[in-house]
């Protein structure tokens, strides 16, 4: 089966190749799916660029978010059955080829109204920005939210789930012109960090110290100078570090307005809670009805998988990009 291998030349120099694999093995507890589309994240390119906090190690068979057909149950299955359509998160990687075998925990069916290409869209960036919001950072009407990287693609989803919600969305992008998708899912607020000083023009709006939740995929000096906006008691959460790893001062700035910090990788959730799977009823009931958009940028073929990286590695996507398998 065709599938994409990433391998690592020496410590500098990462290559990603489109191989022959060997179709998966299957256990008891696992179903095989044929993937038709696989979800490219800025994860994948952390785990080709040898960043990622979650190592792999190489050789790494690539990609972690897919849709397709269930074509294959093991013995001890209970909840899927063949023809299935599902999407889903493989914690091991693997979801660019042909076939992968997971556990039945990591995938969820799809409803009618959902397509593959809405399914691979949307598991991991629209699920990681719902409990961004709902079960780390309690999102409440009326909360002043500070988003950065808001013209990603979990920047515009928390932008929709976040105004859903009642809350008032601050938002910044670092590439001129991504400012315009999020203003149109409804942002109050959007600043190009390259152009404007985004604190002093947050305090000049909303005043001293008004954001009680801060929602971070950069790090860095970004996140270092955030905390001034904070709140007394206010809820940093992290879920990635673009820009670098938080600086060694964390704790005191902690402690100097007695926030809590929080770091997300949804891979830790457990799979079968009831907020789990709330969470995914909810999130297709919200595409269903057209009260959540999705933006799919563009999808590239499996042998243009490294126009597909160099494309999200640029920076200036504003929505997902999606990888056609089958």
């Amino acid at each position: 089966m065709k599938g994409i291998q990433i391998i690592k030349i020496d410590d500098n120099f990462r290559r990603s190749l489109e191989i022959n694999l060997p179709k998966p093995d299957l256990n008891n507890r696992e179903i095989l799916v044929e993937v038709h589309y696989g979800g490219l994240n800025y994860a994948d390119l952390m785990m080709c660029n040898g960043s990622y906090p979650h190592p792999k190690g190489y050789p790494l068979q690539a990609g972690i978010e897919f849709s397709g057909i269930v074509v294959k149950c093991g013995s001890e299955v209970q909840n899927f059955s063949v023809g299935d359509r599902v999407a889903g998160f493989s914690e091991n990687a693997g979801a660019f080829s042909e076939f992968l075998s997971v556990p039945e925990t990591s995938v969820t069916k799809l409803i009618d109204e959902v397509s593959l290409e809405d399914g691979a869209a949307y598991y991991v960036q629209t699920t990681t920005a719902f409990h961004l919001l709902h079960t780390i950072g309690k999102v409440e009407a009326n909360d002043i939210v500070l988003i950065h990287a808001i013209g990603g693609g979990v920047g515009l989803n928390l932008t929709q789930l976040a105004k859903h919600s009642g809350a008032t969305v601050v938002g910044t992008v670092g590439t001129t012109g991504k400012e315009k998708r999020p203003l149109e899912c409804g942002a109050d607020l959007v600043l190009d960090r390259t152009k404007q000083q985004f604190t002093e023009e947050i305090q000049q709006k909303f005043g001293k110290s008004p954001i009680r939740l801060l929602i971070d995929s950069t790090g860095a000096d970004i996140l270092n100078d955030s905390f001034d906006l904070m709140q007394n008691l206010g809820h940093v959460v992290s879920y990635g570090e673009a820009s670098g790893k938080p600086y060694d001062n964390l704790w005191s700035q902690l402690v100097l307005r007695s926030l809590t910090f929080s770091r997300l990788h949804i891979g830790h959730i457990d799979h079968r809670s009831d907020e789990w799977l709330q969470s995914q009823i909810t999130i297709q009931e919200m595409i269903k009805n057209k009260k959540l958009t999705l933006f799919i940028e563009h999808i590239f073929a499996i042998e243009d998988f490294d126009l597909a990286y160099q494309s999200l590695d640029s920076r200036k996507i504003s929505g997902k990009i999606l990888i056609k398998i089958k």
